[in-house]
């Protein structure tokens, strides 16, 4: 059987250098709602994020990736994973929390993302001018900016995608789709695998210049395309410039998205439409590279069919 240690991504840090842009970006262009800050960092959530926060900003040299949060399936399944990580090599031993959320273990991926795993949380406890009408909500939609529902996924970049996905398959990962250079496999390029029902919870994509613990983007959805439109004339306006020229659809996982990059230089991706994983045998689904996976309608890859990449794309990607 599956392990079944963990049940959700919870939450994603990112570092940036321009911190306050970066925060404006993501509240008053994104609507994103802050919810605390500590230090040199600030804490955010969607208006239908149960928890207290799903993306954690914090001040850097660079951008990139700070950490990932993933919820256990329960206290005992947090023991088992701890256990189980520590076992592995990849453990890097317990902390008492952080805002939001209880004791966590902290590990790091083969390629070195860090990430960690807890199962008491602090559920979002809206204030009355908040609270919505609907009770299985955590909050009202605020209706500010592009005000995306809740955190959907977030995309690695390894040196080694291979290895990156058999060690989050060896945690209960399901590996629902990859891409490789070519039909005889030479080369892994990425892969999307997930402990839920959605397309992916992670995905891997390989790192334009070999390098380890990068992040490509952090990803929120919206009900609908036409929220994905509406986003686009609202990022646009607010003086940005859409990744790819437009909004299109992935071919794997069938979301259909847009990418911008933010003032600290991390890319965001809005989302909606992907197709939900039921069947517990589903996949992997494999594509070529030469089936332009990433764009389903146009002709857009940042990818020669070689796995190298395009010079174009080798400042946006890392």
């Amino acid at each position: 059987m599956r392990k079944h240690y963990l049940s959700q991504l919870a939450h994603v840090e990112i570092y940036s250098p321009k911190p306050e842009e970066t925060l404006k970006f993501y509240r008053d262009v994104i609507g994103l709602q802050e919810t605390e800050r500590d230090g040199q960092s600030v804490y955010l959530r969607a208006w239908g994020d149960y928890f207290h926060h799903s993306l954690k900003i914090t001040e850097g040299k660079k951008a990139g990736l700070g950490h990932i949060g993933w919820r256990a399936d329960s206290a005992e399944a947090l023991e088992l994973a701890a256990k189980f990580i520590e076992q592995s090599g990849a453990g890097k031993g317990w902390i008492e929390g952080d805002k939001g959320h209880g004791k966590a273990y902290q590990f790091v991926s083969p390629d070195g993302h860090k990430e960690e795993v807890f199962w008491d949380v602090d559920l979002y406890k809206a204030p009355p001018e908040h609270q919505s009408v609907w009770k299985n909500r955590p909050s009202k939609n605020g209706m500010r900016g592009i005000s995306p529902r809740r955190i959907d996924h977030v995309t690695l970049q390894s040196s080694d995608p291979g290895k990156d996905r058999e060690f989050y398959q060896s945690l209960g990962f399901k590996y629902h789709e990859g891409i490789y250079t070519n039909a005889k496999r030479d080369k892994e390029m990425g892969s999307w695998l997930s402990v839920s029902n959605l397309s992916h919870d992670v995905a891997i994509v390989r790192d334009p210049k070999g390098e380890r613990g990068n992040i490509n983007h952090v990803c929120y959805a919206v009900e609908s395309r036409e929220e994905v439109l509406l986003a686009a004339d609202h990022i646009i306006e607010s003086g940005y410039r859409l990744e790819m020229g437009a909004p299109t659809r992935h071919a794997l996982a069938e979301g259909f998205f847009f990418y911008v990059i933010e003032p600290g230089g991390n890319r965001f991706e809005l989302y909606a439409g992907a197709h939900l994983v039921f069947a517990p045998d589903f996949g992997p689904h494999i594509w070529t590279l030469s089936e332009n996976p990433n764009d389903a309608w146009g002709i857009v890859s940042p990818w020669n069919e070689d796995g190298t990449f395009k010079p174009e794309f080798l400042g946006r990607i890392s």
